[in-house]
């Protein structure tokens, strides 16, 4: 009966897709119809070595890293590589503010679908603890839950040797992230974590902090700056989306 009583749901309250609001019919996602899930561009190979930014078609010599990471110099970001799932185009924005604004709790089951078909992307959050980027609570008083861990959860019911731990803690209230422009995020993120100290791990495990999505990067740079403080030094970061400027 199990197995059968989802179908039955469906056929008496069909399922719209959660952007365009079309019936779902044969889609492959609980909430995102066929036609929806085809905007979605994941990020190729051709990527920054560093904070992952896909190059398309344009061809390297020498290291392979994008404008930003290049003028970064000797402030480069503390971790090792970041590696995200898709572009943030208006696909996947829609899903994202629905997932975070919305109470699209819901949506975290397609949200790992969809994450887990970039190859690059599962290959560098395997085998690592995942340290998703805490909210305040404040923040999430009003929302009810984190979106980052919430997906991280999901991700961590797949078949790759990966947990979840909440290592970082939120000490300050800021504004948030995407009221701000580009030059005031690093400033309005500065010491506004610390590490929970109940968690004993060694310091060389491979720890992925993870956030829903990378604009500029001040946010997860600071917290790989706070675990480096405390003493971790095998340090990544991953993303569902990454902002890719044309």
């Amino acid at each position: 009966m199990e197995k059968f009583l989802p179908k039955i749901l469906d056929f008496i309250f069909p399922r719209h897709c959660c952007i365009c609001n079309r019936y779902l019919g044969d889609s492959p996602y609980r909430y995102l119809c066929e036609t929806c899930s085809r905007g979605i561009i994941f990020l190729g190979s051709n990527l920054c070595q560093k904070c992952g930014y896909d190059f398309g078609e344009i061809s390297f010599h020498g290291p392979k890293l994008c404008p930003r990471c290049r003028e970064r110099g000797e402030r480069e970001f503390r971790f090792r590589a970041l590696r995200s799932a898709v572009r943030l185009n208006p696909f996947a924005k829609g899903l994202l503010h629905r997932f975070k604004y919305e109470n699209g709790e819901y949506l975290a089951q397609d949200l790992c679908k969809i994450a887990q078909q970039n190859s690059a992307f599962m290959e560098l959050i395997g085998d690592s603890i995942m340290v998703p980027v805490p909210l305040h609570w404040r923040r999430r008083f009003f929302r009810e839950y984190n979106q980052s861990d919430l997906l991280a959860q999901r991700l961590a019911k797949l078949p790759i040797a990966m947990e979840v731990l909440p290592l970082l803690k939120r000490i300050r209230h800021r504004r948030p992230q995407v009221e701000l422009r580009a030059s005031e995020r690093r400033t309005n993120v500065e010491n506004i974590f610390t590490v929970n100290p109940k968690f004993k791990i060694p310091f060389s495990r491979k720890l992925v902090v993870f956030d829903d999505v990378v604009t500029t990067g001040a946010t997860i740079d600071e917290c790989c700056k706070t675990l480096q403080k405390y003493g971790f030094s095998n340090i990544y970061a991953a993303t569902f989306a990454q902002t890719i400027k044309d």
